[in-house]
């Protein structure tokens, strides 16, 4: 009966209870009255029955029987079937005789025969009607020479019946939407002012506080509404307060980046702000019990908070939430007297500060090993030629001639560190023209097959004609094509292959440079792209590592993606895709 008013509620279990006792007097009056004419039929029909067959024992040969049984049928005004003792029917006061089927095995023949007329009730399959039958032998000397059988119809009686019980289904019914009506029209009256109580009492749970207005009462539900008005008026200024609080707690928490989650003693969460549900991608339902671990995944979450509980301490520790948020500082305090029992989970989130803490060591460290190395170099040539050195032609043009190459090696960390850094920022305006695919791949490719030549690797670049054309900066993605063929040239062994390809896929034309060189070890894959980054520790000071983390940038700025697949001892395949230009032409 739920959401049911208390008057339905009241009602309704005595409208079941008079519904099941009137449906109950209705069937027990129902069978008796059947049953009870239904005896007497039978009653009468096999006196009829036993009558008949007594007055065809003056005629031993059953001869004229045809007219015997017509003569009884009008008498008794029900069929008569006149039966031999074999099954075979003689006569039939209602159809031809002849034809008929052997009614031996009929039950009420059978116990005409066994001495015992007894009623049966079936369906006639020649008169398609209900019937009730009854049989009584027919004695010669004491002998059974036949079964005289009455058949009377039941649709009249089935019809009576039916009256009856439409009868008493009408009587019950108007008896009980009388009473329906009755009950509704009582307790609606005497439970009126219980319902306006429970709907000031409804407004009043919803933040509207009513009073209850209407006549003075002296009973126990005036005393109810004076006590509900008195309250309502009292308790009105400290709901509106609460009110305030809690709308600048929300305000706060909402706007909160960091993330917070209120768990009570039994380490459900009664609380949580936006920023935790980000963090740990849950979507919390503050009508059901979401445990703890439910909500955050992370057993080392539960246990600083069974520590913090424990302690009464603040507690603190770092985790990780997933594989972007590697660096979450949680912070456990124990609220105390405030809310006893509870502990407040405040969490910060120090990973892209840590990255960035990582960056700017990496930098310094990696520019700094760049550097330190070309200037080692001039420091040692500039105190050689001082040393005497430079009195001697030969070695000092000798001298002279590596200063440059170590002053142009400075001179490229430099120009590719401003490159970079104009890229990163985007201050670096890019030319962009629709070009053919071999416009970009040609030039490059034949650039670099003299250096690949020498190292004794062969480079061959490969691509179906007819792709479409892109609209790109051919510098800059040339520029790329050297970067990632000079890389691949660095790591292929002597007889080794580098094959240059282009493709179009999903509306992009992809190229890709594969070697079947030292390949890439899996843990380097993710960093090889980062400022200063080399793979081979024993080749540092073959280039600057910003060649790959320029192309990448290169690329991104083309609204495409570079990226790498490599298997160690197989080489590896750099691919990157350019947007194919809307005009085809």
């Amino acid at each position: 009966m739920k959401g049911l008013s208390y008057v339905q509620k009241t009602a309704i279990p005595y409208l079941i209870l008079l519904a099941l006792s009137l449906a109950s007097i209705s069937v027990t009056t129902t069978v008796f009255f059947d049953q009870f004419v239904l005896s007497n039929i039978q009653k009468e029909l096999i006196s009829e029955t036993t009558l008949a067959a007594e007055s065809l024992e003056d005629n031993p040969f059953l001869t004229e029987i045809d007219d015997e049984a017509k003569h009884i049928a009008e008498i008794t005004s029900n069929r008569v079937t006149i039966i031999l003792a074999d099954g075979t029917v003689i006569g039939e006061s209602d159809r031809n005789a002849l034809g008929m089927d052997n009614h031996l095995l009929r039950p009420e023949v059978q116990a005409a025969i066994n001495g015992k007329p007894e009623p049966f009730i079936r369906t006639s399959f020649s008169m398609h009607q209900r019937y009730i039958y009854v049989a009584a032998p027919i004695y010669n000397k004491q002998t059974i020479i036949g079964v005289v059988r009455l058949a009377r119809s039941l649709e009249s009686f089935d019809a009576t019946i039916a009256k009856f019980r439409a009868v008493l289904i009408i009587t019950a019914s108007i008896s009980l939407l009388i009473a329906l009506i009755f009950m509704f029209l009582q307790t609606s009256k005497r439970f009126n002012p219980l319902r306006k109580i429970s709907e000031a009492i409804f407004s009043s749970s919803e933040g509207e506080l009513k009073t209850i207005s209407g006549k003075s009462r002296n009973d126990e539900i005036g005393l109810l509404i004076s006590s509900h008005n008195a309250q309502a008026e009292r308790i009105n200024l400290q709901i509106q307060n609460l009110r305030n609080e809690r709308t600048k707690l929300s305000a706060i928490l909402f706007n909160m980046t960091d993330g917070v989650i209120l768990v009570n003693a039994q380490g459900f969460v009664t609380m949580i702000n936006p920023s935790a549900q980000r963090l740990f991608q849950t979507n919390f339902q503050a009508d059901k019990d979401n445990t703890l671990i439910e909500v955050v995944r992370q057993h080392q979450i539960v246990d600083l908070w069974q520590l913090t509980l424990k302690s009464g301490k603040t507690q603190n520790t770092t985790i990780q939430t997933s594989m972007e948020k590697d660096n979450v500082q949680v912070i456990g305090s124990l609220l105390g007297p405030i809310l006893p029992g509870e502990v407040l989970l405040l969490f910060q989130d120090l990973t892209l500060l840590r990255k960035l803490e990582t960056v700017r060591k990496d930098f310094i460290s990696n520019i700094s090993h760049e550097l330190r190395t070309p200037l080692a170099s001039l420091k040692a040539l500039t105190e050689t030629l001082q040393n005497g050195a430079i009195n001697d032609p030969k070695v000092s043009n000798h001298f002279l001639s590596q200063m440059d190459e170590e002053i142009d090696n400075l001179t490229q960390i430099v120009t590719e560190i401003l490159e970079l850094s104009k890229i990163e920022s985007g201050k670096v305006p890019l030319s962009k023209k629709l070009c053919t695919v071999n416009d970009l791949v040609t030039r490059p490719v034949e650039r670099m097959r003299m250096q690949a030549e020498r190292a004794g690797i062969m480079l061959d670049a490969v691509f179906a004609e007819g792709l479409p054309k892109i609209d790109v900066d051919i510098v800059r993605i040339q520029q790329v094509f050297v970067n990632l063929i000079h890389n691949a040239i660095k790591f292929t062994s002597p007889g080794g292959t580098i094959k240059v390809s282009a493709f179009l896929k999903d509306q992009s034309i992809h190229f890709s440079i594969a070697d079947n060189g030292i390949g890439i070890p899996p843990a380097d894959l993710k960093r090889i792209f980062e400022r200063f980054y080399k793979t081979d520790p024993s080749r540092s000071s073959s280039g600057t590592g910003l060649g790959l983390s320029i192309s990448k940038h290169i690329v991104e700025a083309h609204d495409g993606t570079l990226w790498v697949e490599s298997t160690m001892g197989f080489g590896s395949t750099f691919t990157f895709c350019i947007p194919i230009s809307q005009n085809k032409s």
